[in-house]
């Protein structure tokens, strides 16, 4: 089907939607934990939509997310001179001690945007955010929070850093996609949504450990009758079904057998499931147990 709005209600890094934009081989330039990079293949095909086809389609997108951090990380998605700033920025850093450079930019305080908005500063979040091990994500800070509540290893280079030189290169080579960007799903009233639109939801999970901007199970349950009441094919992933949905004829997917790369380490949810309000258009087979 054809897509003409793309909605991520808790963006993230926007992993699904920069797959759907530009191919199989795209993804976040930096990881983050509960992404949906392993599952957006699998979640495209469950709604009906394939890898790249929103840029075939001329798709635009709309995402949501309350993390100042993140949202510079989403702004350098939509503007290919920001980013290509922020990545000779990046660059520019490159003589210098890296845990001694950590450290400085850390110091700098939380991320700030909109009114931090440049490329200096969506380069400090970058290089900060990349070599820092997930600490602040186990305890439940904000990813904006980070230079004061994440660790780097003792080394100076965490687990997941990477060079400054691909860093770079990961910044400046992604696609620029067509999205508007909103701090706060909550307060968007949407109007009548034109055919095809999709709303997609990955809310923290029922009884894990969250964020500092937690949706609870009622206000995820209130954003999603509401998108979907406007037209939306809404969909949600959770480690569950959810009843107050289900109840309402909504349609439950599980996919956790479909993930693709490496499996979670520090989420004791395993289970991935998806809560429609329209029939999926694929579901993945289950294979029954050798003596069901």
């Amino acid at each position: 089907m054809g897509c003409p709005l793309f909605i991520e209600l808790c963006a993230g890094t926007a992993a699904l939607s920069l797959r759907y934009h530009a191919g199989r081989n795209a993804r976040p330039p930096v990881s983050r934990m509960g992404a949906k990079t392993g599952y957006a293949d699998v979640i495209l095909r469950v709604l009906g939509l394939r890898p790249g086809q929103g840029h075939t389609d001329g798709t635009r997108y709309l995402w949501c997310e309350p993390d100042a951090g993140v949202r510079l990380l989403l702004h350098a998605y939509t503007d290919r001179e920001l980013a290509t700033a922020a990545a000779d920025i990046i660059r520019g850093w490159r003589d210098e001690d890296p845990r001694a450079l950590w450290e400085r930019l850390r110091a700098e305080g939380p991320a700030t945007c909109p009114e931090g908005l440049t490329a200096r500063e969506v380069a400090r979040w970058f290089y900060v955010f990349s070599r820092t091990v997930p600490q602040a994500q186990v305890r439940g800070a904000t990813d904006s929070d980070f230079m004061g509540s994440r660790e780097e290893t003792p080394d100076g280079s965490a687990g997941r850093a990477i060079s400054r030189a691909s860093l770079a290169e990961k910044v400046s080579s992604g696609p620029t996609i067509p999205a508007t960007i909103h701090p706060d799903a909550r307060a968007i009233d949407p109007p009548t949504l034109p055919p095809g639109t999709v709303a997609y939801m990955d809310p923290p999970y029922l009884n894990t450990t969250g964020y500092a901007h937690d949706l609870g199970r009622d206000e995820v349950v209130r954003i999603a009758r509401r998108w979907a009441d406007a037209g939306a094919l809404v969909c949600i992933s959770e480690a569950e079904p959810i009843p107050e949905l289900i109840a309402d004829g909504w349609h439950q997917v599980e996919v956790t057998g479909e993930r693709k790369g490496q499996r979670r380490t520090f989420s004791k949810q395993q289970a991935e499931l998806l809560t429609m309000s329209r029939p999926p258009a694929w579901t993945p087979s289950i294979q029954a147990g050798l003596f069901q």
